[in-house]
């Protein structure tokens, strides 16, 4: 008996100490501090991977000047588009490409440079091929404006002279009929119309219009239509037949001129009017203007198609 109670005590006292231990570390006895916990709190990631900023000084005056030189050069970059789209078939293809190659580089100075030298010296072989092609673009605006010059004049000795010989085909001889020599009213018109280097297609009806009175009408090419009634008589050729073939032929010389006949947008009728004056007509034909289809008109007769 006394060999079991041992055991029993033995047991009972490593249990009971067992449980003290595990409730030493957590349980607090009535007043008593807390047991510290021994295991080791984690340390913070930034607390070992911060790293000391770097002082960091900035040259204002270099920033400035680099900002300066590539505003300067973004402007230049700006302005030769501009001379690129303007130029063509003005310039050589050969300086348009180089302006084009010299252009995109300082453009990509403008966005990447880091020095102020580096953008001056990309403006510096910039500018010899905007200049080349500048210069190419102003020879060619000079030769077309002596050509355009040229061409007026050309066109005003020309419309003189065709309006000199239309007046002198109009004067009766001393002993005709009211017309040239050997000449009938039809020939007169075809007269008319030939010294502009038009001719005439005689109709019943022009462009289905006829009646009493001269009709005419224009549908392109050299040739005018014109009612037979134009040359009914001398009076009515020399007058209202005339007229009215002076303004087809308007007509025709404004579209060899301009590709078009309406010049003066609606009121092109009437600036064919004025026109035709200016050639020689007696009177306008029918629509009238006013002195800014005369002055529209004015410019036609030098060979512009505007004022």
């Amino acid at each position: 008996m006394k060999f079991r109670i041992r055991k029993v005590s033995t047991l009972f006292i490593v249990s009971v100490s067992l449980a003290a231990l595990a409730l030493g570390f957590t349980a607090t006895t009535g007043g008593a501090a807390a047991t510290p916990n021994l295991r080791a709190e984690p340390v913070p990631a930034w607390w070992y991977q911060a790293r000391v900023v770097p002082e960091v000084k900035v040259d204002l005056a270099r920033v400035r000047a680099l900002m300066d030189v590539k505003v300067a050069l973004r402007a230049q970059v700006r302005a030769a588009d501009e001379l690129f789209a303007s130029s063509d078939g003005k310039a050589t293809i050969e300086a348009r490409r180089a302006l084009a190659v010299e252009r995109n580089r300082a453009y990509t100075a403008v966005l990447f440079a880091d020095e102020p030298d580096e953008v001056s010296a990309v403006a510096d072989q910039f500018a010899p091929a905007v200049a080349a092609v500048t210069g190419e673009v102003a020879a060619w605006e000079k030769a077309e404006a002596e050509r355009k010059a040229e061409e007026e004049r050309k066109a005003r000795e020309a419309a003189e002279r065709a309006v000199a010989a239309s007046r002198s085909s109009s004067r009766p001889s001393a002993g005709g009929s009211g017309g040239g020599s050997g000449q009938t009213p039809r020939q007169y018109l075809d007269a008319v119309a030939s010294a502009y280097g038009a001719s005439i297609a005689w109709s019943a009806a022009a462009c289905g219009r006829s009646g009493s009175w001269v009709s005419g009408c224009y549908a392109g090419g050299s040739t005018v239509t014109v009612t037979t009634n134009a040359y009914s008589s001398w009076n009515r050729a020399k007058g209202e037949g005339r007229n009215v073939v002076l303004h087809e032929t308007a007509h025709f010389l404004t579209r060899s001129r301009c590709g078009t006949v309406y010049v003066g947008g609606d009121r092109f009728e009437n600036v064919t009017d004025a026109f035709a004056v200016l050639l020689g007509a007696g009177a306008a034909t029918g629509y009238g203007y006013t002195s800014a289809d005369m002055e529209l008109a004015k410019a036609l007769s030098a060979g512009r198609c505007g004022v």
